[in-house]
């Protein structure tokens, strides 16, 4: 069945941390709680796993409510951001220390071929005799992840596990979490404020900010359609560009104006735009340094930086005082200062109500 969150509300200090918070988690989903620090992901997944009791509110595992149970009682597994291992034990003896307590009891034969299963899933095999200050910053992660898997338990906590390694090192560990932990089954909740970790591992995100909850569904739905700015230009990568623009009507057409160089016929979709200022949003692979196609609009910008990021180029500009970034999928380097072209797609935009911040909607399918 999965797991039921129902009206979570929680306050630190008289500091609200959550509020109204509701979920249903199915079996088998792989769930990213996504945004910036202090948003509430930690909260509710400390919540959820029965280290924190609400407020107010209720948790269900399969049906049952388990709000009251303390997460010891509980049949969780639980990782932390910081590298959580028992110094004086080796590699080995720290991954099977979850089973060796166990209420369950396990034969030695169980025990370890358990750990030396895991440890072979998490590339730990050559240090299971070695001790955690003997081994690498990741090596002492994937012991602490391995250590939660070693308990088969069917719901699996993570608060920012990869935080605390390079870029290296998370880009490597993401993709290997990924593979390892849908075949688990059970339920997945993964906290993190990077919305790449949500793009490349999960099935389902939430994103949150200031304790709300703003929307949860289906990676590709959220990702897709972005009810929110806020959602919209956070679960992005990089991050949407998010602009003003006033509707303009000029004899039998309809614009957007953002700027005397960036007008959009809006003419098509005019019927549905019911208001007169909007906030359009636009992700940064949709603006681009060549003209490909005769609709594109150009304009002209000032390179601000210029990222190489693998085989793709962030570019960050200014145009009439206004930040915007560009993805390239290519290496091409720009020297700060330089003014450039910019090329956008106007079949490709995200309208959102300038008040509300809703999505009015989207000009493509």
């Amino acid at each position: 069945m999965g797991i039921a969150v129902r009206g979570i509300e929680k306050s630190y200090e008289g500091k609200t941390a959550l509020t109204q918070v509701s979920m249903e988690i199915e079996d088998g989903a792989f769930v990213t709680l996504l945004g910036a620090t202090g948003a509430g992901k930690t909260s509710l997944l400390r919540i959820m796993a029965g280290i924190d009791a609400p407020d107010s509110g209720r948790i269900f595992y399969d049906g049952k409510d388990v709000t009251g149970v303390p997460v010891q009682k509980r049949h969780v597994a639980m990782v932390y951001q910081e590298f959580v291992n028992y110094p004086s034990m080796t590699i080995y003896d720290n991954i099977a220390s979850p089973l060796q307590v166990s209420k369950e009891k396990y034969t030695k034969a169980e025990i370890d071929q358990k750990v030396r299963h895991n440890a072979e899933l998490l590339k730990l095999t050559a240090v299971l005799k070695h001790f955690p200050e003997e081994v690498s910053g990741g090596q002492k992660q994937r012991t602490a992840i391995a250590r939660a898997l070693v308990k088969d338990t069917k719901f699996i906590f993570l608060d920012e596990p990869l935080a605390n390694l390079d870029y290296k090192l998370r880009e490597e560990l993401r993709g290997e979490l990924k593979t390892i932990l849908s075949q688990k089954g059970g339920v997945v909740v993964y906290a993190t404020p990077e919305a790449v970790d949500a793009l490349s591992m999960s099935t389902h995100v939430a994103y949150f900010q200031e304790g709300r909850l703003f929307q949860f569904g289906l990676l590709e739905e959220v990702y897709r359609q972005p009810q929110f700015v806020e959602v919209g230009a956070y679960f992005s990568y990089p991050t949407m560009n998010i602009v003003e623009a006033d509707i303009v009507t000029d004899q039998e057409k309809t614009w957007l104006h953002i700027s005397d160089e960036i007008q959009i016929d809006a003419t098509s979709y005019k019927d549905k735009l019911q208001a007169a200022q909007f906030l359009v949003g636009i992700r940064a692979y949709n603006l681009h340094t060549r003209k490909t196609e005769p609709n594109f609009i150009p304009f002209t910008a000032t390179v601000e930086l210029s990222e190489e990021l693998g085989s793709d180029t962030e570019l960050h500009i200014r145009h009439r005082g206004l930040p915007y970034v560009v993805l390239m999928q290519e290496v091409v380097r720009f020297p700060i200062g330089t003014e450039i072209t910019v090329y956008l797609d106007p079949t490709r935009l995200f309208l959102y109500n300038r008040e509300t911040r809703k999505l009015v909607l989207k000009t493509f399918s």
